[in-house]
């Protein structure tokens, strides 16, 4: 007598098997894309904030030589007196701004008062992506 083999729950068990990884297997495909997206953009938001950075340093040893030259921060070009008192000064590159606030100190030739990296707000962009009905 031969034996039946019977492959009907065998075969529909291996093509669920089948399908779960193909959709975790493209699950997987999308997460690591998406990770690269954000790691790149994260990457180029850190380059701009370094790059913010080392600009507003290379602007206080430019202010310091200045000083000790005889100016005052009123005479420093690119600094703006603010209504509070504090002499203001800012850097932006690709959306994002570097706000540096100083002030006249009695002892030293400035005292920091804010240093400050932001992104530039745009207003017109509020709704941007937003279905409105």
């Amino acid at each position: 007598m031969g034996s039946k083999m019977r492959l009907g729950p065998i075969a529909i068990f291996l093509a669920v098997v089948a399908i779960v990884l193909t959709v975790l297997a493209t699950l997987t495909i999308a997460t690591s894309n998406a990770d690269v997206v954000l790691a790149e953009r994260f990457a180029s938001v850190t380059q701009i904030r370094y790059e913010l950075e080392m600009e507003g340093n290379k602007f206080l040893i430019d202010l310091s030589e200045q000083l000790n030259g005889g100016k005052t921060l009123s005479a420093i070009q690119g600094l703006k007196k603010t209504d509070n008192g504090f002499y203001e000064y800012r850097l932006e590159q690709d959306g994002y701004e570097l706000i540096i606030l100083l002030a006249e100190s009695g002892t030293d030739l400035y005292s920091l008062e804010e240093w400050k990296i932001t992104k530039v707000w745009a207003e017109e962009d509020l709704n941007q992506g937003i279905w409105l009905g």
